[in-house]
């Protein structure tokens, strides 16, 4: 028999000094050392099998076999490659060694002759004192090359029929040869050739089942079969509905239905056994398969049967992960030498299978494995699926709500741990293998804490950012009151900031809302809390808790508006934003000697009615400090403190880009709100918007009309969820968001006054003779042409107008105004991000709400109070070039139009 290298090895060598006669037996005692710790590093630090290649390929008529280059290593630390004779002949004569290469990618096999001698006495190879019926194959023959003793082409293989079927092995020939006193050379003996051999052969089955037999590593880790059998396993979803859902009985069974399914119980505890009975886990299937059944055998369904449910699926998923490690784990320690120590199996001539069959894997070292990290993390599973089955019970202190984060995605271990486990420092080592790994696992999140970190933001998490948890466990309101559970869900969800709804329904008193529930959202699950941004569904009868389902969305019915149409109103707002700037700025200035400064932006509403309904009975004055938020949020503040003084009104927002008054409301409601801006003067105009417009004193202030029909009456409440969707909360505006803007606005506009563009045009217009040469969209008309034409039809409309004062206001006034030119260089350049006035036109977009050449402003001060209606027809025809407003406002620019 041949004796392996790794058996014995040698411990140590002897150093040598000069001029020392060396016996064999040091020379040899030095050579085993070293070859013995190459073999021992190969084994052991990088394990044996298969690292790459090695793969069989053949004809479909199977006449020839080719095997790519490889790398293999045996149990006895020999490293294996496919070899071919070198046809270096010098180098051959002039080192008188058998030189070989391995720097071919393949080698083709077409003979093949019986492998009746082994030279070796391989052990592994003979069965009953005889040689196994092995066959080796041979390479392609180089041109002149002898045909060996015995050899014949595949095709006259003796069951060749069937030579797919057949194994191929490489094998190792190593053995010690006598060499004789006198060689070619010389007549000195040269010592005993150790010689090694790679053949490769062919094995039947039959024969390649016997090796197998004789290797204790391929038998261990040859469980494809097993893998493949594993059932794959879910638990079933449990969808509530209105007819299972009107009692708690029904509700427990539709749980119990899942939990004592017997089929799928048996399915989960034979998949259990299989995977840890060959691992030698024989012992914790057994308890674990025990636990399975006295957790689920049910005769009176308990009152926690929802969480024995949540324990199932913490099983499933246990199981899940074992099952997709078990195919993983090929890492050993400390490796049975003898397994194959001279062969390696790489598989069936012939094998479509994605795994291959007979072939030896790579068996690598633990520390390939970061220290057999798969088996360590396989062994912790175990010991989890213990602690599942040994550990569950609704502990008696648990006996009050509690908010727990969590996470939706990822591997159980990497969840909190559910307050219905009996949370102990074993159950602590056990869940999370990463944790336990870096030695942490007291670090988990738990309902339970007493075994935890003495750490604040692990016993108390609430407290700090949850940027990686989406999901909140809510456990421990079965023994809770109704009231106490309803009082800490908000007073958590408000205090701490959490993202959520919940809803707690009685299952006989609000059955009809539950029916409605149901209906409208179907996604109901059972999650033992809710995810981040949902809403959770508490269901009781009486006093009692039942259980609990979650809906990944917001379903809050409280905020329902389907049932109304919005719509939203657009005014001027009676005080300019640089009247606002100057009162804001005012405080930070010297203070007058002479009268006292005004502290507070001071609005006094009159009238304020919906459909009739009022909603004051004497008027509100709105104070609004003198402060930096009014000059940095400006007309924002103003709104807000609007909104706020009415909850059940109208909502009020300054929309910046337009610089107007937003007014939201529902569709068919008529409303009256009168106003006015006593901030210096008590006896300022009276402002009145409606649904309809804008007035000032009673007279018309904007001629634009909004048209709506009266069809139900104030409602206060729909009005309180409208102030809670819809008004602003803490908006900014261009001293704000915009500030950078409005800095890159005010630099474009100063370089227009120099642009070769627009140069040729006056930006900032202070007289009407100013419009001179600035065209209009009508190329041969100009802009004081045009608005002379538009303030001689409005005089002439009918002999009260003859002196009615005609001025220009807006963008023609402030500089802010594109004409003609512009548009034209901005459709030929609008790409071009380097151009002011490209950049000027888009920012104006922006800030301004404005596309195209600037309308007029045109305000027509109807000091008499002449019926207007006769200029009707001209305020229609210059619709699309101009806005008319039929007062003049204090503060701003305006041009008279001569």
């Amino acid at each position: 028999m041949t004796t392996n290298r790794l058996d014995n090895i040698t411990g140590q060598y002897h150093s040598y000094v000069e001029d020392q006669v060396l016996t064999h037996y040091q020379l040899n005692e030095t050579i085993d050392y070293f070859d013995d710790q190459n073999r021992l590093q190969n084994v052991f630090l990088t394990g044996p099998g298969i690292t790459c290649g090695f793969i069989i390929s053949t004809t479909p008529a199977h006449t020839f076999i080719t095997i790519s280059q490889g790398t293999g290593i045996t149990t006895d630390g020999d490293l294996i490659k496919l070899q071919e004779k070198s046809a270096d002949e010098n180098k051959i004569l002039t080192t008188k060694q058998k030189l070989f290469t391995v720097n071919g990618s393949s080698v083709t096999y077409k003979s093949f002759k019986p492998f009746a001698i082994d030279k070796a006495n391989y052990a592994h190879f003979i069965k009953n004192n005889t040689i196994l019926p092995l066959w080796e194959l041979l390479p392609e023959k180089l041109e002149g090359e002898e045909i060996e003793v015995g050899e014949q082409p595949l095709t006259s293989f003796p069951d060749f029929a069937n030579i797919k079927d057949y194994v191929i092995v490489l094998y190792l020939e190593n053995y010690s040869k006598d060499a004789s006193l006198c060689s070619q050379i010389d007549c000195y003996n040269q010592g005993r050739e150790e010689v090694f051999n790679l053949k490769v052969l062919l094995a039947s089955k039959a024969s390649a089942d016997f090796i197998i037999s004789n290797d204790a590593l391929f038998s261990k880790y040859n469980y494809f079969n097993n893998y493949q059998s594993l059932p794959e396993l879910g638990v079933k979803k449990v969808v509530p509905t209105y007819n299972t859902s009107q009692t708690a009985n029904q509700i427990k069974q539709v749980f119990n239905a899942v939990v004592s399914d017997n089929a799928f119980k048996n399915s989960l505890k034979n998949g259990i056994s299989t995977l840890l009975t060959n691992l030698g886990f024989a012992t914790e299937a057994t308890t674990i398969n025990t636990g399975i059944t006295t957790l689920f055998n049910i005769v009176s369904i308990p009152n926690d049967i929802h969480y024995r449910y949540d324990a199932l699926k913490d099983i499933v998923a246990t199981y899940k992960e074992l099952k997709d490690l078990y195919i993983q784990l090929c890492s050993q320690c400390n490796l049975p030498l003898g397994s194959f120590p001279k062969h390696l199996m790489i598989g069936l001539v012939e094998d479509p299978g994605d795994y291959k069959s007979y072939r030896h894997r790579f068996y690598k070292s633990s520390i390939l494995d970061n220290e057999n990290k798969t088996f360590k993390k396989f062994t912790l599973l175990v010991q989890r699926l213990l602690s599942i089955t040994q550990k569950y019970g609704i502990i008696a202190t648990a006996n009050y709500v509690k908010i727990t984060p969590s996470k939706t995605l990822g591997q159980l271990g990497q969840k909190s741990i559910p307050y219905y486990y009996n949370v102990d420092i074993p159950f602590l080592n056990s869940w999370d293998f990463d944790k336990n790994n870096i030695y942490m696992q007291r670090a988990n999140l738990s309902y339970h804490i007493t075994n935890l970190l003495n750490d604040d933001y692990v016993k108390f998490p609430l407290k700090y950012s949850l940027d990686d948890y989406d999901f909140y466990r809510i456990e421990g309101y079965l023994n809770d009151s109704i009231d106490d559970v309803n009082i800490v869900l908000n007073d958590q969800r408000n205090f701490f900031g959490l993202d959520f709804d919940f809803i707690i329904i009685d299952i006989i008193k609000d059955k009809n809302d539950l029916r409605v529930l149901l209906k409208n959202h179907p996604s109901f699950e059972h999650k033992a809390g809710v995810k981040k941004g949902g809403t959770l569904i508490l269901l009781k009868e009486g006093g009692t808790f039942i259980t609990d389902f979650a809906i990944d969305y917001k379903i809050t019915n409280d905020n329902d508006l389907s049932c109304c149409t919005i719509v939203e109103c657009i005014y001027p707002w009676i005080s300019s934003l640089k009247y606002i700037n100057n009162l804001s700025r005012s405080i930070k200035g010297t203070q007058s000697r002479v009268k006292a400064m005004p502290t507070h932006y001071l609005l006094n509403v009159r009238n304020y009615s919906i459909n009739g309904v009022s909603l004051i009975n004497q008027p509100v004055v709105i104070r609004v400090p003198l402060n930096n938020d009014l000059l940095l949020r400006r007309l924002h503040v103003v709104m807000e403190k609007i909104n706020l003084q009415f909850p059940a009104g109208l909502v009020f927002d300054f929309i910046e880009e337009q610089k107007k008054l937003k007014i939201t409301k529902l569709e068919k409601d008529k409303f009256v709100f009168e106003v006015q801006d006593i901030t210096l003067n008590t006896n300022s105009p009276v402002y009145k918007f409606t649904e309809t417009g804008i007035s000032r004193n009673n007279r018309p202030f904007r001629v634009a009309q909004i048209t709506t029909t009266i069809k139900n009456a104030y409602q206060q409440d729909v009005y309180k969820i409208l102030q809670s969707n819809y008004a602003p909360v803490n908006k900014d505006d261009d001293y704000g968001r915009f500030n950078e803007d409005w800095r890159k606005w005010e630099i474009l506009r100063s370089k227009l006054r120099t642009n070769n563009v627009t140069a040729s045009f006056q930006r900032f217009i202070t007289k009407i003779e100013h419009f001179d040469d600035i065209p209009t969209n009508i190329p041969t008309v100009f802009v004081r042409q045009e608005l002379q034409q538009i303030a001689r039809e409005i005089r002439s409309a009918h002999t009260a107008f003859a002196n009615l004062e005609v001025s220009i206001g807006g963008d023609w006034t402030s500089g802010n105004w594109v004409n003609t030119t512009m548009m034209n260089h901005y459709a030929l350049n609008s790409r071009n991000t380097n151009d002011d006035v490209v950049l000027f036109i888009n920012l104006r977009k922006k800030l301004h709400n404005e596309n195209g050449i600037s309308k007029y402003i045109i305000h027509i001060n109807n000091t008499s109070n002449f019926n207007l209606t006769l200029l009707t027809p001209i305020f229609n025809k210059y619709a699309t070039k101009a806005e008319f407003y039929l007062q003049k406002p204090t503060g701003g620019i305006f041009i008279p139009i001569s």
